[in-house]
C-alpha cells in the first residue's frame, strides 16, 4: 500500500506544469524583434544618406557633362549617329543584293551569260538579260528557275536571235523576270 498512499499525494497535488519554454520562446522572439529594429534603423540612417549622396553625385557629374558638349558639337554628334545608322542600313541591303548574285551562279548553265541585271527589293523581282547558244539551253535555263524553291514565278519577257557580241556566233538575248519568295531575303 505504499504505493497507493504516494500516487494519493501526487493527484492531490494536481498537475505539474513546465513554464520554461514559453519563457524561452518569448525571449528569442524578443531577440529577433530588437535584430530587425536595428537593421532597419541602420539602412535608414546608414545606408540611405549614402545613396542619397551618390545619386548627387552622379547626377552633378551628368549635368557637367551636359555643360562642357556645347550645342553645335551636340548637333554634329547626332548628324555622326544618322550617318552610321545609314551606313549599317547600306551594308544590310547590301548582304541582300549578293544573295542574288549567289542564287544567279548557282542556277545558270555554264553556256549562259548575263550582261544585265535590275533588281527591285519591295516588290521582290529582278530582270535579268543575257544570251543563250538557242532557244532549247534557254528552256533548260527557265526550267532551272522554275523548280528553284525560292523562286516564286519566272516570265520570259522577250527573246531574239542575234549575235553574240564577244564570240560573234549566233545567240539567243532575252530577258527574264524573276519574282522571288517573300522569305528568299530573309535567309
Amino acid at each position: 500500500m505504499p504505493y497507493q498512499s504516494v500516487l494519493e499525494e501526487q493527484l492531490k497535488k494536481g498537475e505539474y506544469l513546465s513554464i520554461g519554454w514559453p519563457w524561452r520562446l518569448f525571449v528569442f522572439t524578443l531577440i529577433i524583434f530588437f535584430l530587425l529594429v536595428f537593421i532597419y534603423f541602420g539602412v535608414t540612417l546608414g545606408l540611405k544618406p549614402y545613396l542619397k549622396s551618390q545619386i548627387r553625385n552622379s547626377e552633378q557629374k551628368i549635368s557637367d557633362l551636359n555643360q562642357s558638349v556645347d550645342e553645335s558639337q551636340q548637333k554634329q554628334l547626332l548628324g555622326f549617329y544618322s550617318q552610321l545608322v545609314n551606313i549599317k542600313d547600306i551594308i544590310n541591303s547590301r548582304k541582300t543584293i549578293s544573295q542574288i548574285f549567289d542564287f544567279i551562279e548557282k542556277n545558270t548553265y555554264q553556256t549562259v551569260g548575263y550582261n544585265i541585271l535590275n533588281f527591285n527589293l519591295a516588290d521582290r523581282e529582278a530582270k535579268i538579260g543575257g544570251l543563250a547558244p538557242d532557244y532549247e539551253t534557254l528552256t533548260k535555263e527557265i526550267a532551272l528557275f522554275e523548280k528553284s524553291e525560292s523562286v516564286e514565278k519566272v516570265m520570259l519577257e522577250n527573246s531574239s536571235i542575234g549575235e553574240s557580241i564577244k564570240s560573234k556566233a549566233d545567240g539567243v538575248r532575252f530577258t527574264l523576270r524573276l519574282i522571288f519568295k517573300p522569305g528568299f531575303f530573309n535567309q
